[in-house]
């Protein structure tokens, strides 16, 4: 029993004394002094919450800049919409001439050709093959302009200052003819006769001019423009909409605001009074 009451008392006193309240003063825990830290962090963000509330019912402030200046953003895109959904003026030039084109077709050579004769001016494609080592081709054939541009060809018909948007979709339409002929040639020996005007007729809704699948690069350009302006706008309102929400939250939360710092601060009164001080402090 001796052994056993020494064990005891040894262990005892190898056990570090607990600090004790000074007489008339309660005990702080570490705790207490962590949970006043935290609400002291907590008043603060409070506060700053409340003052943006505050800011929010304000006649001016950051929210109602904000708005303006989308306003204004948005009614900019729209005037821009609405200058491009107009016709823009008329260029006046007058649509090429029905002059015939000859198309020659040589398939069977090691590298095709095609030949266009426009008005005297002979235009001529070849193709280019690529092949491998062992001689199996690696990509589909091209055909590469070797002679005769659209400019020889208007001069020839009287144009002496061609437009650059008509010579960009003749010499498109030139290219599209020889590769059509070609295929033509080699799958069915079926072709229609084609003449100068319809290779680049007058486009009748911007002014420009039409290859000879019927497409308008400018009219294509002005609604891809048309479709990002729509885009930009619809972002701009979308951004609106977020900011008048976020502003409504704002004033909303007033009265939240104040009753939970009004809780926390009772909270923080009641520790203190207690004399709990956040850690670090003395």
């Amino acid at each position: 029993m001796l052994r056993w009451w020494r064990r005891d008392r040894e262990k005892r006193d190898a056990e570090p004394e607990r600090a004790t309240p000074e007489p008339g003063r309660p005990f702080v825990r570490e705790a207490e002094r962590r949970l006043l830290a935290r609400l002291l962090r907590r008043r603060e963000e409070l506060r700053y919450d409340l003052a943006q509330s505050e800011h929010a019912l304000q006649p001016e402030n950051r929210w109602t800049e904000r708005l303006r200046e989308l306003d204004a953003a948005i009614a900019d895109v729209e005037h821009q919409r609405a200058q491009r959904a107009g016709a823009p003026a008329r260029t006046g030039d007058p649509p090429l001439p029905a002059v015939p084109i000859a198309v020659t077709v040589e398939p069977e050579r090691t590298a095709a050709t095609v030949t266009l004769d426009i008005a005297g001016v002979a235009l001529r494609w070849v193709e280019e093959v690529d092949w491998a080592e062992r001689g199996h081709q690696l990509a589909p054939a091209r055909l590469r302009r070797v002679e005769g541009n659209a400019t020889e060809i208007l001069r020839a018909v009287g144009y002496q200052a061609a437009p650059a948007a008509l010579l960009e979709t003749l010499e498109a339409s030139l290219d599209l003819v020889a590769a059509d002929a070609l295929s033509a040639a080699r799958r069915e020996p079926i072709w229609s006769p084609l003449t100068l005007g319809d290779l680049a007729r007058p486009c009748e809704q911007c002014g420009g001019w039409r290859d000879v699948r019927g497409r308008c690069p400018t009219c294509t350009a002005r609604d891809w423009q048309r479709q990002q302006l729509l885009l930009e706008r619809n972002r701009l309102r979308q951004e609106r909409d977020e900011v008048f929400r976020d502003w409504q939250r704002a004033r909303d939360r007033l009265p939240v605001i104040q009753r939970q710092l009004a809780e926390v601060e009772a909270d923080i009164r009641q520790l203190q009074t207690k004399g709990v001080q956040p850690s670090g402090e003395g």
